[in-house]
C-alpha cells in the first residue's frame, strides 16, 4: 500500500508540471485541505486508514513559511471501535525552489497529540513532534494575487506518551498527504516597460550633384527578399528576451553573410505560440525583436536607419490548427517549437 500512494503522489507531481512558473509569493497566506493516508506504527492496534489534514500559513520569506496544522483520523481497531488520532501542530517549511514550478521542501514542528480509544477508554494528551517532505506544483497560471498549487507531502510524526494497553510507548506514524494549497495576496509583479529606443542621427545633406552622366542601361529586376529564420528556443531562455550565447552564435554567422550583400532594408519579426495571453505574447514577441535588432546595430554594425523590428504575437502559426492538441503540456510545448520564431528579411542583392 506505501508504493502505492508514493507512485500517486510523484504522478499527480507530474501531471501538473507543464504549467505556467511561479512568482515570488513572499507576504502571502494559503490554505491547505489534504486528505491523509497514515501508515501507524506495528505496536499500535489500530489498521491504516485515510485521514485528513487542514493548514494555515503564510510565506514570510522566499525559501520559509510557518503554519498551524491540524490533523485528524479514526483508525479502526479489531474487535472495538476505533482509535482516533489528532493532532495541533506549529510547522516550519524550509522551501529550495522558490518560483519554481515544482517546490520542494523540508518541513518540521511539534504540537499536541489527543489519543482516544472507543468504547469508554481514557484518551490522553501528549507532546508529538514532525518532520518530513513535500513538494508544490503550479496549477494554471501563477502570475496573479490568487494562486493554486497542488501539494504532496510525506512526514514522520512521534507521539511522546507514557506506555498503556492501547498506546505504546512513543510510537511512531508515517503519513502521507494529497491536497491543494490556495495562497492569497501574493505580490503581483509591475508591467514590463517597454526598451526604449534611440533614433537615428539625422544625415549630413550631401553635396550639390555633379551634372547629370548619360542615362545607364536598365537595371536588372531587384533580386527577391532573402528570409531567414531562428528558432527563440535557441535564441532566448523560457519565457525572457536576453540572447543566450549560443543565440549571438547564430546571429553573428548570419551577420557575417550580410557583409557579401548589398542591402536596402533589414525586417525582423518576432512571434510565439499560441499558449498565454494576446497582449502579454504581443509584449514578449515585440522585446525579442528589438533584441535582434539592437544586437545587429551594436555588434555587427548594421545601419540602424536599414533596420526595423516587429512582434507579432502568436500571428502567422507555421503549425496547423489541431496539430499540437488543446491541453497544455510538455508534449504541446514542444509540438509548438516552430510557432515559436524571429523570422529576418533581407531586401537586396549578392556583390
Amino acid at each position: 500500500m506505501k508504493q502505492v500512494i508514493l507512485y500517486g503522489l510523484v504522478a499527480a507531481a507530474g501531471a501538473a508540471s507543464g504549467t505556467a512558473l511561479a512568482d515570488d509569493d513572499t507576504g502571502a497566506w494559503y490554505l491547505s485541505p489534504m486528505l491523509q493516508y497514515s501508515v501507524l506504527d506495528d505496536r499500535r492496534p489500530a489498521k491504516d486508514d485515510f485521514g485528513y489534514d487542514f493548514a494555515i500559513g503564510k510565506n514570510f520569506a522566499p525559501h520559509f513559511a510557518g503554519e498551524l496544522n491540524y490533523s485528524n483520523g479514526s483508525y479502526p481497531i479489531h474487535g472495538m471501535a476505533h482509535d482516533n488520532l489528532g493532532a495541533y501542530t506549529v510547522d516550519g517549511l524550509v522551501k529550495f525552489l522558490p518560483g519554481s514550478v515544482i517546490d520542494p521542501y523540508f518541513i518540521a514542528g511539534d504540537g499536541i497529540m489527543n489519543d482516544a480509544v472507543g468504547r469508554g477508554l481514557p484518551s490522553y494528551e501528549s507532546w508529538t513532534a514532525e518532520a518530513g517532505l513535500g513538494a508544490l506544483t503550479a496549477m494554471g497560471s501563477q502570475t496573479g494575487s490568487f494562486r493554486v498549487q497542488l501539494r504532496t507531502e510525506v512526514k514522520y510524526r512521534r507521539e511522546f506518551i507514557q506506555n498503556t494497553a492501547y498506546n505504546p510507548n512513543n510510537p511512531g506514524d508515517v503519513l502521507y498527504g494529497l491536497g491543494v494549497q490556495f495562497e492569497f495576496g501574493a505580490p503581483v509583479p509591475p508591467a514590463p516597460k517597454m526598451a526604449e529606443v534611440t533614433p537615428p542621427p539625422e544625415p549630413t545633406p550631401p553635396p550639390p550633384p555633379p551634372p547629370p552622366p548619360p542615362p545607364p542601361p536598365p537595371p536588372p529586376p531587384p533580386a527577391p527578399p532573402r528570409r531567414v529564420s531562428f528558432s527563440a528556443d535557441a535564441l532566448f531562455a523560457f519565457n525572457s528576451a536576453v540572447i543566450r550565447p549560443e543565440g549571438m552564435s547564430a546571429l553573428d554567422t548570419f551577420a557575417s553573410e550580410l557583409r557579401g550583400t548589398q542591402f536596402d532594408h533589414i525586417h525582423v519579426i518576432g512571434y510565439t505560440d499560441r499558449i498565454g495571453s494576446d497582449k502579454y505574447n504581443l509584449w514578449l514577441s515585440r522585446q525579442r525583436a528589438h533584441a535582434v535588432e539592437t544586437y545587429f546595430v551594436d555588434k555587427a554594425g548594421v545601419d540602424a536607419g536599414k533596420i526595423e523590428a516587429e512582434g507579432r504575437g502568436k500571428a502567422d502559426p507555421v503549425t496547423k490548427p489541431g496539430e499540437c492538441g488543446a491541453k497544455q503540456s510538455p508534449k504541446t510545448i514542444a509540438c509548438l517549437q516552430p510557432d515559436r520564431r524571429v523570422e529576418i528579411e533581407v531586401s537586396g542583392e549578392k556583390r
